[in-house]
């Protein structure tokens, strides 16, 4: 006779509803209040995550009314000076153009 945990298959079933909601997101809330287990839905998160190759960060808001998850996706190098660029330039505009020059020499 076969054990069978329904546990794990709660959380298989759930992490495969997640992985779609991740793939478009990154990033998944929910409120305590709207689901069954906090602890089976970080866990379901976590396993979602894995399927698309990502560690995930899970937490619990300090009022404990929302659990988070989050991809840990990796990050090139350069990947985060890119992205303050471009956030500056939305902001503040283009940069100006950068003179080079080589002091006189004596």
């Amino acid at each position: 006779m076969a054990v069978i945990n329904l546990e794990r298959r709660a959380v298989e079933r759930l992490a495969r509803e997640l992985v779609p909601r991740f793939a478009d997101t990154r990033d998944l809330k929910a409120k305590v209040s709207e689901i069954d287990n906090v602890e089976r839905w970080r866990k379901a998160a976590r396993r979602a995550g894995h399927r698309l190759g990502y560690p995930v960060r899970t937490m619990l808001s300090s009022d404990g009314s929302t659990v988070y998850a989050f991809l840990e996706r990796p990050v090139r190098p350069g990947e985060q000076a890119e992205a303050a660029n471009l956030v500056a330039t939305m902001s503040f505009g283009p940069m100006p153009p950068v003179r080079l020059y080589e002091p006189e020499a004596e």
